[in-house]
Parts: structure tokens; C-alpha cells; sequence
């Protein structure tokens, strides 16, 4: 059996919510491995069932908190970008957040 390559998630807005700044896109950013999935799932801090963005260790535990309310705003070539809101553990508090997304188990095919 192959063993499925980690996906890569890279970080798009600050711990503030607020988008990185343009001088910054252009430095290499922090990279998250694990395993991407996106799905809805039922949610007591929202009270409904909401799409949600995670990237899990093989342990099953989040390597970044989720992102609720997720949206897919595009996917092309194994890439894609996915924005939604943080919840703080502790004090509740919701952050915007946005995603790029490397998904390790697309290779591209040469013709």
C-alpha cells in the first residue's frame, strides 16, 4: 500500500484577521503538514451544521484550529484557497482566516 504524501497548508491573514501584507507574500510563509479535509459537520458553537476546513495530524488531532463557515474560493492543478472563521478556544472569539492549500496526493501528468 503507497502512503498518501501530507498536504501543505500555508497561512494567508495575520493572527488579527487582517491579510498579510503584499511585501510579505513575496518570503516564503509558515507550512503546515497534515491531512486537508473539507466537509460539513454539525457545530455546537454555531448551533447548525457548517462547512468546515481542517488539516489533521496522523493522529487526528488539528495542526491549526479549523475554519468554520468555509468557503472554496478556488482549485486548480492540486492547489487551492479556502477562507473561513477561527475560533478562539478560550475566549470564543472569531478570526477571519484564509488558506492555501497544496494537496500532496495530486501529480501533475506530463502528456
Amino acid at each position: 500500500m503507497l502512503a498518501k504524501k501530507p498536504d501543505h497548508v500555508s497561512l494567508l491573514f495575520e493572527d488579527g484577521g487582517r491579510p498579510l501584507p503584499r511585501y510579505r507574500l513575496g518570503f516564503p510563509q509558515s507550512e503546515y503538514q497534515g491531512s486537508f479535509s473539507f466537509e460539513e459537520v454539525p457545530s455546537s458553537e454555531f448551533k447548525r451544521t457548517v462547512a468546515t476546513a481542517r488539516l489533521q495530524a496522523p493522529g487526528g488531532d488539528d495542526v491549526l484550529p479549523p475554519l468554520y463557515e468555509a468557503k472554496l474560493l478556488w482549485c486548480k492543478d492540486g492547489e487551492a484557497r479556502v477562507s473561513g472563521l477561527e475560533v478562539d478556544g478560550l475566549t470564543r472569539r472569531r478570526t477571519a482566516q484564509c488558506w492555501n492549500v497544496r494537496l500532496g496526493g495530486f501529480a501533475e501528468q506530463s502528456p
